[in-house]
């Protein structure tokens, strides 16, 4: 059987594995054209006249380096091409400029950059030395940096900030006031320290106990639970230093509902990802009424 088996393969007709040659030139001949191409685009036309950056307009800035930081971008790219733009010679370019957060460039083949400035946007206004400084959520100081909408009043006892404020106890207030929702924000009139801790002030609306600035976004849907629930109308403050038991209670809130098992308090339960309070509604809608 196995002889058999042979004789058979031997009558089968034999397929050249070869290449003939003329394929193989051809081959050879693209292959070489392709590296050809592919190092004339990167080592001459990427960054030649027929696609350098001559045109730049720059976008998104409001502070009044607004000039400046222009400046600074389009000096910059003019060293450039639409095809070899280099993000981090634009980043270098701001980085004196605290206001900068990012910077998002365009190229539009052939000549254009299209750059786009992400600036800080403020979370609260440091009083400090008889000087009112703007900050961003990380501290940064805004110079030069305009506002449209109130925002909450953080006061401090210490050296006035250059760059950077660096101080523990105004950071730590500073770092809730960035945490509030959008809804809440506009509300803030000052935070603060006292005997609890940080306190947050509301325009029109109660006392809220923070203790600290842990878990700052579980405490404010705590606070976001707790202010929905019609319960709530009427209360003083509002303690959210465990916002997984945040309580809503005082002199004026004699007529509320007894839900918890501590007599005329409103609890609410809460956690890190949004928190639903027991006494409020899921996703809970915030009234701005107070």
């Amino acid at each position: 059987m196995k002889a058999a088996a042979v004789a058979t393969l031997r009558r089968l007709p034999r397929i050249s594995l070869t290449v003939p040659p003329h394929i193989r030139r051809r081959a050879l001949a693209v292959l070489l054209v392709l590296v050809a191409l592919f190092a004339i685009y990167r080592l001459w036309f990427r960054n030649s006249s027929f696609v350098s950056v001559q045109h730049v307009s720059v976008s998104g800035l409001t502070t009044s380096d607004a000039g400046r930081i222009r400046l600074a971008l389009v000096s910059a790219s003019h060293d450039m091409s639409t095809l070899d733009v280099k993000q981090s010679e634009l980043n270098g370019a701001v980085s004196g400029f605290p206001v900068v957060k990012a910077v998002v460039a365009k190229p539009s083949f052939p000549h254009t950059l299209k750059i786009h400035v992400i600036e800080q946007q403020p979370a609260a206004v440091l009083a400090v030395g008889g000087e009112r400084l703007l900050l961003a959520p990380d501290g940064t100081v805004l110079r030069g940096v305009t506002t449209g909408h109130p925002l909450a009043v953080i006061k401090s006892r210490g050296a006035v900030p250059q760059q950077t404020l660096t101080d523990r106890v105004p950071l730590s207030a500073l770092h809730v006031a960035a945490a509030a929702p959008a809804a809440l924000a506009g509300r803030i009139t000052s935070v603060g320290h006292d005997k609890e801790g940080i306190v947050v002030h509301l325009r029109n609306g109660p006392r809220l106990i923070f203790g600290s600035d842990s878990r700052a976004f579980a405490k404010w849907a705590a606070v976001a639970a707790v202010l929905a629930d019609p319960s709530s109308k009427g209360a003083t403050y509002v303690d959210v230093r465990l916002p997984g038991r945040a309580v809503a209670g005082g002199l004026d809130a004699q007529t509320l509902a007894p839900i918890s098992s501590t007599g005329n308090d409103v609890s609410a339960q809460s956690n890190d990802q949004g928190a639903t309070g027991t006494t409020g509604p899921t996703n809970p809608q915030v009234s701005t009424g107070g």
